[in-house]
């Protein structure tokens, strides 16, 4: 591998120009290896083409320098050639956020479309004759199935009514090769199907060619296939990288690969791609490798990151105003920040009417506007309240037994009735009924839904309650739209409303669909735009909707007449007609400030861990004034003077960071006491309602309850297709810069994209948060890391390709990999603890059974941690982790930057980053260096090296106070005693009974 960095002049120029854009450091970087490749070669036997780093290069069939045809900004998999040797077709992933085949001259002139449209097109095959194409697509009914395009016309035809994919012809194009999954009678997989390989012919007659090989599992399935030239074998490649000829294993077993079709040259051999390179099989000799070349630039931005005072004393604007709803009397609004819920009459200064620690969300109005519906954690966990405002009382409505946290109530139209929802997987929807008598009665029921649905809404007759619901393209992938869901109150029947045909209706979260009180429109929020559209009683669409607001909204509600949307803006609250227009303004103004720190403190320990060496001091006294480490010396009685915190027996060490999880609101204030109580000091959220993720900063900031230091991205940047709620659909270069500008006003100190989001907007995104001095984190890896990202989340996660282009099906990564995380600096979050990490640690460690931190956890997460505390260990789930592990070795190795998260509530919050960090070090890692990737690493990636990440004078005051030694066993750093947060002292005791 060759390097070479340099700062180039115009860069520097351009940087001097103007302090908004960075400068550019290019780091050329030479691949040998690919991970996750295809091949194909050329039909007169001269080329051979490659998909490496989601672009299709060419080289000569021996091997050598390979060539880039396609641009950055368009991903292209799995190329496919003319028989003329001419041309190259591939699936392109552009900017309209789906995968369509294009074709590309082998010269590398523009790439064209030669499918367009909403759906995904993928993996084409060219027919030997040169007149069709074949590809899958999730076009029809919801599966994905083999399509034909008839490049004469432009026509396509459907070619399997089954669920099928990769398809490959037969040499006399009189047959269509597949991969297919078990069905029932209407194509769709069965529960428990496998994967076989199917033919059909040109006038659609399926037939099985190799059944699936019961017991065998994903070693076995195959994932795509080829004949020989002669027509009289068949190779295929396997779910889990294996190579077959027939029904017959020609692969070595520790061969990786990789799930592509083999594709021969002659009746006798074939090319491949496993390990990270391309292969030549022949059934008559020897398997060769054909070496290849690949250069890439990797453009890397220098700046400095910019970030809050992490302990101002100024009045800050209150920026975590949550779910603001408008009185249907069109007089108030009632809205949740700083844990507590308020009211604001209009023209009038906003009034608390919840004050105390705990945390309430959710306010949702009785339609006489005389009292508030709201979920509050006030009796142990989050339950539905009612405040009436007329004697400022609270009632408990707590449903005995239920376990589930409450969220989003919605009050019928007759006051008789609120229906709620859970945060929790799996909880479905509640009833409470208010009042007996009413018209809107309903069935308690938990309707048979899938998880993580939108806030319910009532329909106009008391008839019907929607929900914004996900809508998969097909059973191939979890991606869909969110559109509408429509349930019967009791729940015996239920229709699907397509409110906004090939667009998001909403996103899951405070975005709607809300319902009109006069059930004629529905208004939610999408693409930045507020919209309405007319919908019938039973919340069918019956016209376009229409935008009516741009000023990225959020929150709408309808006032009771039905003549008004209130909605909230990151410049505050406005007021718009359902038609639009100029929306009157909302004057909603509030301030906080950072709560206090104790002016002097020292802290003796008998130990400090200060994270610069590999080693402990010995017994010291920690100088602590406004939250800020003064010194660090040898113990000396005379600077015990003011608060003194004894931890003589105890190892200090810096504060712990989280990396990468998210905020389940059913937590109410466990969330933040959890951190805390596993010596975690501060948290970074990466997808997140910025108006949320607010709320739980300025709350902990505030002192209004405990928690860590909160670092957010807001919501995630993604494609139209979409899968967790919550998130943005870009849609255009005008959203886009929207969208950014609307992260930046409410105050991300980072920014975080998504898989489906197209590279073009990528690359946009990136470029705007240098030049306003914040990173940017991404699942992707190429060529988000040639355009300057700053973080990969995961070392494998969720991808558009349906595979990793970061790890292979065995979980293996190459030097493609290795080298781009390494050579360009960026911070790599491997979450091991979701590659089976976290199981195999905790499986057998009836340690977790006597932590009283359990009592901050939901019961049926306790439950789960007993199962795994009395389970066996087991060597297969080492050796499951393994790859991993070798993984994780090899990238740090080679130089790569470690930082710790993961993605919890996944895993639990808290421990889970403690059994991430043991993980490490079952990998290899020294405790120290674990310790590292949790301190000081994270620190640097936050911006935040001078100020967090160990303990030196000048720096902020976090601390976590353990009972044992973390460097002779990084078990013990579980052992928390106490924390401190900016000189504030928290010991786990207390949180744990708060």
């Amino acid at each position: 591998m060759m390097l070479r960095s340099s700062l180039t002049a115009a860069s520097a120029v351009v940087a001097l120009a103007a302090q908004d854009i960075p400068m550019i450091r290019d780091v050329e970087v030479t691949l040998t290896e690919g991970t996750s490749m295809a091949a194909a070669p050329s039909p007169d036997r001269r080329w051979i083409a490659i998909d490496l780093l989601g672009g299709i290069w060419i080289l000569p069939i021996r091997g050598g320098e390979a060539k880039r045809l396609t641009p950055e900004t368009l991903e292209a998999r799995q190329p496919t050639w003319s028989p003329d040797s001419e041309s190259i077709a591939f699936q392109g992933y552009d900017a309209d956020g789906a995968w369509h085949i294009y074709v590309v001259p082998r010269e590398g002139r523009d790439a064209k479309p030669l499918t367009t449209g909403e759906f995904d097109d993928r993996e084409p095959a060219w027919s030997h004759d040169g007149s069709r194409i074949a590809f899958s697509s999730d076009r029809y009914i919801g599966i994905t199935t083999i399509w034909e395009l008839m490049l004469s016309t432009g026509a396509l035809r459907r070619l399997t009514g089954r669920s099928s994919v990769m398809p490959s012809w037969s040499p006399n194009d009189q047959e269509v090769t597949f991969v297919a999954r078990d069905t029932d009678a209407g194509g769709r997989p069965t529960r428990r199907s496998t994967t076989a390989l199917w033919g059909v012919t040109l006038d659609g007659r399926e037939r099985p060619l190799l059944p699936a090989e019961s017991g065998t599992g994903l070693d076995a399935e195959p994932a795509a296939a080829g004949w020989s030239t002669d027509g009289t074998q068949v190779a295929y490649t396997s779910q889990f990288g294996g190579l077959f000829l027939g029904t017959r294993p020609i692969s070595r077993p520790d061969e990786d690969v990789f799930p592509f079709r083999p594709q021969w040259v002659s009746r006798t051999d074939f090319i491949y791609t496993a390990d990270g390179r391309i292969k030549r099989r022949s059934l008559i000799g020897d398997t060769s490798t054909i070496p290849f070349t690949a250069k890439v630039t990797l453009h890397r931005a220098v700046y400095d990151v910019a970030h809050r005072p992490l302990e101002s004393t100024e009045p800050q604007a209150l920026r975590g105003i949550v779910t603001p709803v408008v009185s249907p009397n069109g007089r108030m609004v009632a809205f949740a920040a700083l844990g507590d819920l308020w009211v604001m009459t209009f023209g009038r200064v906003p009034v608390r009417i919840t004050n105390d620690a705990a945390v309430d969300l959710d306010p949702a109005w009785s339609p006489d506007s005389t009292q508030i519906a709201f979920v509050s954690d006030r009796g142990g966990q989050m339950d539905l309240w009612i405040h009436d405002l007329a004697s400022n009382t609270d009632t408990s409505h707590a449903i005995p037994g239920n376990r589930c946290p409450v969220s989003a109530p919605a009050w019928s139209r007759d006051g008789s009735t609120i229906i709620y929802s859970s945060t929790t997987p799996g909880c479905g929807m509640g009833i409470l009924q208010v009042r007996p008598g009413g018209d809107c009665r309903a069935s308690v029921a938990k309707p048979p839904t899938p998880d993580e649905f939108g806030r319910p809404t009532w329909g106009p007759s008391c008839r019907a309650i929607a929900q914004s619901a996900l809508f998969p393209y097909s059973d191939r992938y979890r991606e869909g739209l969110n559109q509408l869901l429509v349930w019967s109150t009791d729940f015996s029947s239920w229709t699907q409303s397509l409110l906004f045909p090939q667009h998001n209706a909403g996103n899951r979260q405070d975005t709607g669909p809300v319902w009109s009180p006069d059930g004629t429109q529905m208004a939610f929020v999408t693409e930045g735009r507020l919209w309405t559209v007319p919908v019938d009683n039973r919340g069918v669409a019956t016209g376009p909707p229409r935008d009516i607001a741009a000023d990225q909204p959020e929150s709408p509600s309808w006032e009771g007449d039905a003549r008004h949307i209130v909605y909230q803006t990151p410049a505050g609250l406005r007021r718009v007609i359902p038609e639009g227009g100029i929306p009157d303004i909302i004057p909603l103004d509030l301030r906080w400030q950072i709560a206090s720190t104790p002016a002097h403190v020292v802290v003796h320990a008998g130990h400090v861990l200060d994270g610069t060496i590999d080693g402990l001091r010995t017994e010291s006294d920690i100088v602590i004034e406004r939250g800020i480490v003064r010194s660090v010396e040898g113990h000396r009685d005379e600077l015990h003077t003011g608060a003194v915190v004894d931890a003589g027996d105890e190892y200090v060490m810096p504060g712990l960071i989280e990396m990468h999880a998210h905020l389940d609101p059913g937590y109410g204030g466990k969330f933040g006491r959890i951190w805390l109580a596993y010596g975690i000091t501060s948290l970074r959220i990466p997808a997140v309602n910025p108006y949320a993720g607010n709320e739980q900063r300025e709350s902990f900031d505030a002192g209004r309850r405990p928690g860590p230091r909160v670092f957010l991205a807001g919501d995630p940047f993604d494609g139209v297709r979409s899968f967790y709620p919550g998130g943005v659909a870009i849609t255009s270069d005008a959203q886009l810069e929207q969208e950014l500008d609307r992260a930046s006003a409410l105050d991300v100190d980072f920014f975080k994209t998504y898989v489906r989001l197209p590279d073009r907007f990528q690359k946009r995104v990136i470029e705007y948060a240098h030049a306003h001095d914040k990173p940017v984190t991404s699942h992707e890896l190429y060529p988000a890391v040639a355009f300057g990202i700053d973080g990969i989340e995961h070392l494998v996660g969720t991808s558009r390709r349906g595979y990793s282009p970061k790890q292979s099906a065995r979980g293996r990564v190459y030097k493609d990999v290795v080298d781009l995380i390494a050579k360009s600096g960026v911070t790599l979050t491997p979450t091991m603890v979701l590659q089976g990490a976290y199981r195999a640690r905790m499986t057998g460690d009836k340690s977790v059974l006597f932590d009283p931190r359990l009592a901050l956890f939901p019961l049926s997460l306790v439950a789960t941690l007993s199962d795994l505390a009395n389970a066996r260990p087991s060597p297969a789930l080492d050796a499951f982790v393994r790859p991993y592990e070798v993984n994780l070795r090899t990238i740090a190795g080679a130089g790569g930057r470690i930082v710790a998260g993961t993605d919890s509530p996944i895993v639990p919050y808290g421990l889970g980053l403690h059994v991430e960090l043991e993980s490490y070090v079952h990998a290899g890692f020294t405790p120290f260096q674990a310790l590292q990737t949790a301190t000081i690493n994270a620190a640097q990636a936050l911006g935040l090296g001078d100020q967090l990440g160990t303990i030196e004078a000048g720096k902020a005051a976090d601390l976590t106070f353990l009972g044992s030694d973390p460097l002779a066993d990084i078990r013990n750093t579980r052992d928390v005693r106490r924390v401190m947060k900016g000189g504030r002292v928290y010991t786990v005791a207390e949180l744990v009974k708060k």
